[in-house]
């Protein structure tokens, strides 16, 4: 089972383009005690669990393992709840975005106006789309800033500065803060 585990794995990652001599492989196998809620992982040396004491070799690891962490062992049945192979490659480079200088003013990002519901009243929003905010954009609230997969929300009396790297960096606006002291 674990070998099989491995070649799909293995295949999906060539497929992927990634060369055999990038790729290893480690084994795991999840046990409990019969009736325990957890699982602990365990590793698994294939060349063991292939010669036939597979079993036995990660029960014993188990009940060490468990000693060690909870300093005691139970008689109970063990259960094998998940078995695994992993195959990985090396971690991809991935460079930081650093955004283009597009001043303070976010207006070329802006998409629409919106009526929106803050602390018990009706405001009216400007939504933007993230995509097109630059670095140095001043986004001041109520706003909607959307993209693909999120939606954040800037309150009244707050704005969002764009960082060279993309993340929106949230404070109350000046005035805020000082008259909430």
């Amino acid at each position: 089972m674990l070998l099989e585990l491995e070649a799909t794995a293995r295949e999906s990652l060539l497929v992927a383009g990634l060369k055999e001599e990038d790729l290893t492989v480690t084994y795991s196998a999840d046990l409990r005690y019969h009736g325990q809620g957890f699982e602990i992982p365990i590793t698994v040396d294939i060349g063991t669990f292939s010669q036939g004491s597979g079993l036995s070799s990660l029960r014993s690891r188990f009940d060490a393992e468990h000693e060690r962490l909870f300093a005691f062992l139970l008689d109970n049945e063990h259960e094998l709840v998940t078995a695994r192979a992993t195959v990985s490659g090396p971690r991809p480079k991935v460079a930081a975005v650093t955004l283009e200088e597009g001043g303070t003013d976010p207006s070329p990002a802006e998409v629409s106006k919106h009526t929106i519901f803050v602390d018990g009243k009706n405001m009216e929003a400007v939504i933007y789309d993230r995509d097109r905010l630059m670095a140095g954009n001043v986004v001041t609230g109520p706003a909607v800033i959307t993209e693909m997969d999120s939606t954040t929300l800037i309150l009244p009396e707050h704005s969002a500065t764009v960082h060279p790297h993309g993340s929106l960096l949230i404070r109350p606006t000046a005035d805020t803060a000082t008259t909430k002291d």
